[in-house]
């Protein structure tokens, strides 16, 4: 990895987490979700500042390319993520659908109890 990408990556990773920082400040991010974001972060600063480490790490797991393990660790990284996206949205149809019952059942009463 080169300099300029190193201090590219650094910049990147900074703002990033600066940004999820503010976005939970303001309430527009869950704290909980934040925390991938953040871990994410605090990932792309450790390559930046040790890049051996990366080629290290993938090495010791198998593989022979460094942009190889990298593009599996994005890859890993975006799946268990939609997976934690799916949960959340899973739970909010149910609720959802728990709400329109309620709704309509108190709607019905409503009807019932003004005729």
């Amino acid at each position: 990895m080169t300099f300029v990408t190193q201090v590219f990556a650094a910049i990147f990773a900074v703002v990033l987490f600066v940004y999820v920082i503010n976005l939970v400040s303001k309430g527009r991010l869950s704290l909980k979700y934040s925390f991938f974001w953040l871990l994410l972060s605090v990932l792309i600063l450790i390559a930046a500042f040790f890049p051996g480490f990366i080629g290290t790490v993938g090495e010791l797991l198998g593989f022979v390319l460094t942009t190889n393990f990298v593009f599996f660790l994005g890859l890993f990284l975006l799946l268990a993520f939609s997976l934690m996206l799916s949960v959340v949205v899973s739970k909010q149809a149910s609720s959802i659908k728990n709400l329109t019952q309620r709704l309509a059942v108190v709607e019905k009463e409503l009807k019932d109890s003004s005729l």
